[in-house]
C-alpha cells in the first residue's frame, strides 16, 4: 500500500444498516430502548437513523447499543441487540389498551424498521 493510498475507515458503515424491532421499553434518565435483530449492515453508536410509527418517519439517533447486558459501539447483521434511540420519548411508545395510558405496550412497536440515514 503506497504512502497516499486511502484506506476505509473501520469506524464507518459498510453499506446501510437495517434493524428490526421486537419490544421497546422506557428505561428512567436513559430513554427509549428498542431490541430486536439487526438484519442487514452494521449499526453503531452515534448514527443517524429513521423509524416509522402510525405511517410518519422521524429521525433517531444511535445514542447507545447493549448485547447480552455488555454496552457496545456497534453490531452487526443476525445479531440481537438493545438500541438506545435518541429522538423517541415516553409519548412515542403505544400504551395498553383498557388502562388509563400509564401502562406501556412492549410490544406496540413489533415489527417496525430502524433503518440508516446517509
Amino acid at each position: 500500500m503506497g504512502l497516499f493510498s486511502r484506506r476505509r475507515d473501520p469506524e464507518s458503515p459498510a453499506e446501510p444498516f437495517q434493524f428490526t424491532v421486537d419490544k421497546v421499553f422506557v428505561v428512567p434518565v436513559r430513554g427509549v430502548v428498542c431490541t430486536g435483530t439487526v438484519t442487514s449492515g452494521t449499526v453503531r453508536v452515534g448514527q443517524a437513523a429513521r423509524i416509522t410509527l402510525d405511517e410518519q418517519s422521524r429521525s433517531v439517533t444511535v445514542s447507545r447499543i447493549e448485547a447480552y447486558g455488555k454496552k457496545r459501539s456497534s453490531a452487526a447483521a443476525g445479531e440481537q441487540a438493545g438500541l438506545f434511540l435518541g429522538g423517541l420519548t415516553m409519548g412515542d411508545v403505544p400504551t395498553m389498551p383498557g388502562h388509563d395510558g400509564s401502562l406501556k405496550d412492549g410490544d406496540g412497536l413489533a415489527g417496525a424498521q430502524v433503518v440508516s440515514v446517509f
